[in-house]
């Protein structure tokens, strides 16, 4: 039936390993059954991908990733590459290996960087800034019992080494500790031709006990719907809550934990909630580029601010992606968000990369 063959072609979409997907249904005469025949044309998984981002609030990013989206010829993800900006240099390189089900598969991610790590109060007012070395690594084991559940289990290390000869922050210090992470999702994806929609929801927990033995707890949660009103319109609702138990101002939450753009980038707090809705139009659709939308939402979110006192604020962000032919997300943005209650606007823009 029709939801079925949705089904099959949302999937094929999903694992982003084509370029071309027909599907043909016909009668069989013989068994008064059914014969699907699907064509596919394979594309490209293996791109060097240099990037750059900009954002008011953090500035300049560019670097180079290569990304193999088929590593192996079975579906596995490789990725590494590097970032430079004025305050920071990160080395980073992943390895996913996808669980089939029932069958489990594995991911392992490490990360270097050198940075000079700002913290900023909801009004962009400069807290601290503290140049650092950090590393980090770690292993999980990926679970997928059926075609829409996924659960992590993994453990890991993470280093943070800030300068001697600097005025510290009173619970800043030298750091090596051991961490333990569970995650859990469920989603679900819908292709109608011209958006890969997506519904999702999903919680984490991770602990982390460092050579001070300070135990550090950190809980999140996250839902995004996805829902194509007409062909080339759908609504995109975006929701998440975080908070940080017995944390360091260094283990603090960011604005991408709430699921909007409003804060700035350097804004860091323990507990944080928010919301994004809103529409996106795809204006243009072209076979050898790909899709051109525009998009607006509205948003708030509640937090708790640097003096420990309560945080509301609400506005809006409007923007452009384009989502690239051979690429799952947009290759393209630019967006502008403005902060109704500070009264302030943010501008951001990438190439190369999802922000």
């Amino acid at each position: 039936d029709k939801k079925t063959l949705s089904s099959i072609e949302s999937d094929l979409q999903a694992l982003n390993l084509f370029s071309e997907i027909h599907m043909e249904l016909s009668e069989d005469s013989q068994s008064s059954g059914c014969e699907l025949k699907i064509t596919l044309k394979e594309k490209i998984s293996f791109i060097p991908l240099p990037f750059a981002m900009y954002s008011s609030s953090s500035g300049f990013m560019a670097g180079a990733f290569i990304m193999d989206m088929n590593a192996g010829g079975k579906k596995d993800m490789f990725v590494t590459g590097l970032m430079w900006a004025f305050d920071r240099q990160m080395l980073v390189g992943m390895y996913r290996n996808s669980p089939r089900i029932g069958t489990p598969g594995y991911l392992l991610s490490a990360s270097l960087a050198k940075q000079k790590l700002g913290i900023n109060d909801s009004d962009g007012n400069e807290f601290f800034k503290v140049e650092n070395f950090y590393a980090s690594a770690i292993a999980k084991i990926l679970f997928k019992p059926d075609r829409f559940n996924s659960f992590g289990a993994g453990l890991g290390y993470s280093g943070f080494f800030p300068r001697d000869d600097e005025n510290l922050y009173y619970d800043i210090y030298a750091r090596n500790a051991g961490l333990a992470s569970l995650d859990w999702s469920i989603s679900e994806n819908n292709w109608n031709g011209t958006f890969l929609s997506e519904t999702a929801f999903a919680a984490s927990a991770s602990f982390l006990l460092d050579n001070k033995l300070r135990p550090v707890t950190n809980l999140a949660l996250a839902a995004r719907v996805q829902q194509p009103l007409v062909q080339k319109l759908r609504l995109n609702i975006e929701g998440g809550a975080a908070m940080v138990l017995n944390g360091l101002v260094i283990d603090g939450l960011r604005k991408s934990s709430a699921r909007v753009t409003i804060m700035n980038d350097k804004f860091v707090t323990e507990k944080i909630a928010g919301s994004s809705t809103g529409l996106e139009y795809a204006f243009l659709q072209t076979k050898k580029i790909g899709t051109f939308s525009i998009y607006g939402n509205y948003e708030f979110l509640f937090a708790e601010d640097i003096d420990q006192s309560l945080l509301f604020c609400q506005g809006f962000n409007t923007g452009m992606k384009v989502y690239l032919k051979g690429l799952a997300f947009p290759a393209l943005s630019m967006g502008l968000a403005y902060n109704a209650t500070k009264n302030i606007f943010y501008f951001s823009g990438s190439f190369g990369v999802s922000f």
